[in-house]
Parts: structure tokens; C-alpha cells; sequence
């Protein structure tokens, strides 16, 4: 594996200088959520360095808590070589930004604005594990340029003669998913190709300026994927990748 500098690797920031080259409006944000459904089906290695804690639990604390950075930082840190990540493993990582001391007081504001920048270091954090995961991550650009050099930022599937996704799943022009299984016998979506869906609605309607209560997300998830996403999942992705003023218009409704 190489290190940090070889030119085989891009940061963060590389990724997104190639991005913009083929797409202008393309935001951070959205790159993020293109390299975390790319990385978790495989199509983009990465690797970076693994944190290590002293003791393999969750810590259970939100990271939207100011103490989420601190038990991480004081309970852990990065061991020192580059190993590879696994897509196995991306599917339970999502990024995770620092807010620097100019951002939004508001802590979840800031973190917000955070993912929307290109700040250092670039971090993964744990779903299950509720902590950090991997520092200074890092994207083979072969990968990169052969994913994007004839795609939208936000598309999901396989381009580039590809294998095909074994959930079925394929996307309109716009990128956002849709089901090519037989409308009788829907196949269930799978947890990252949902989130990944969700991440793309938030960032969509962020741009338009626009909130979403939680019952008018279970109603968009019931029109794009009818019978397909089950709402104990809806809410569990809506309590994990909503901006914190989303929730305040009521987290749950009553079930259908």
C-alpha cells in the first residue's frame, strides 16, 4: 500500500478538483455522498489510517455531541501506517468533518457546514460503533477518474460496463434510485443504497432552500420505493442524516 504521497492516491481534495473539472456545480457534500455509495459497492478503493482504540466498544455517544470528538481523541487515535478499507467495511462509515472555530456557533449547524467544506483531516466515523473510524482517508484516482468521467456526481450505478448491482437498483438522470424489480415481488433495499437516497433528497432540498417533516419523507420513500424500504429504517436514516432543524418539525408519525 503506499503512503500518504504517491500520486495513485487522491485526497478529498483532489477528488473534488477532478469533480469540478466535469461538473461546476457539484457540491462537497454531494461528492462525499457519491464516494461513500461508490466505495461501498466496491467500484472506488480507498484506504486510510485505522483508528485504534484502547478498548473495542461503543462509546454511544451522538456525534452531533461535543464530546464525540473529545472520548474519540482521548479514548484513541490513528495508528501510523496506511491499510485499505474494505467495501464491507463502507458500508457502515460515513464522513465525518470537524468544525473549525469560524463556523456557526450552534454545534450541529457547524458540523453541517463542516461536510460542505473541504477541511482537514478527512474522517470516517463508525454507524454502529458511534465513533471515529479512519483518518486521512484517501481515493485511488484510477477508480476516481474512471467513475466520473462519464457520470453525474450523484449517480449510484455502475458505469463503465460495470458488474450490475445485485439489489436491482438503478437510477434516473437525475441520480436519485429507482427499483427495476418486477412490481409484484418488490426486492427490499438495502440500508446503503437507501441512505445513500436520503443524502442525496437532503442535499437536494437544501439547495432549493427547502425542510421535509418526517412524515413527508415517508411519504416520498413510499413514492420512489413502494414497498421496498421498511419505516423502522426510514426513521433510523432520517434520526442519522437530517439536519438537526428537520427534526424539530416531529421525528415520527404513526405508523400506516
Amino acid at each position: 500500500m503506499g503512503s500518504a504521497s504517491d500520486s495513485t492516491w487522491w485526497t478529498l481534495g483532489e477528488v473534488v478538483k477532478w469533480v469540478h473539472a466535469i461538473d461546476p456545480a457539484a457540491t462537497v457534500w454531494q461528492i462525499r455522498i457519491g464516494l461513500e455509495g461508490r466505495c461501498a459497492s466496491g467500484r472506488i478503493r480507498s484506504h486510510g489510517r485505522r483508528w485504534v482504540y484502547r478498548y473495542d466498544r461503543p462509546l454511544w455517544i451522538d456525534h452531533g455531541d461535543r464530546r464525540f470528538v473529545l472520548f474519540s481523541d482521548e479514548y484513541g487515535g490513528p495508528q501510523s501506517s496506511f491499510e485499505a478499507i474494505s467495501a464491507y467495511e463502507w458500508k457502515d462509515l460515513t464522513f465525518f468533518a470537524r468544525p473549525t472555530p469560524e463556523m456557526d456557533r450552534q454545534y450541529e449547524v457547524a458540523l453541517e457546514q463542516a461536510l460542505a467544506q473541504l477541511v482537514s483531516p478527512v474522517e470516517l466515523r463508525s454507524l454502529s460503533k458511534h465513533r471515529l473510524a479512519w483518518r486521512d482517508v484517501e481515493f485511488w484516482c484510477a477508480d476516481v477518474i474512471r467513475e466520473w468521467s462519464q457520470a453525474s456526481p450523484l449517480a449510484t450505478q455502475n458505469e463503465g460496463g460495470g458488474e450490475p448491482r445485485s439489489d436491482a437498483v438503478g437510477t434516473t438522470a437525475g441520480g436519485s434510485l429507482v427499483s427495476r424489480m418486477p412490481t409484484s415481488r418488490p426486492a427490499p433495499l438495502s440500508a446503503p443504497d437507501f441512505r445513500s437516497w436520503y443524502k442525496e433528497r437532503v442535499a437536494e432540498l437544501i439547495e432549493r432552500g427547502e425542510t421535509s417533516s418526517g412524515e413527508k419523507d415517508w411519504q416520498a420513500v413510499k413514492r420512489q420505493f413502494p414497498g421496498r424500504v421498511r419505516r423502522t429504517l426510514a426513521r433510523a436514516v432520517r434520526d442519522e442524516c437530517a439536519p438537526a432543524e428537520w427534526k424539530k418539525q416531529g421525528r415520527r408519525s404513526p405508523p400506516n
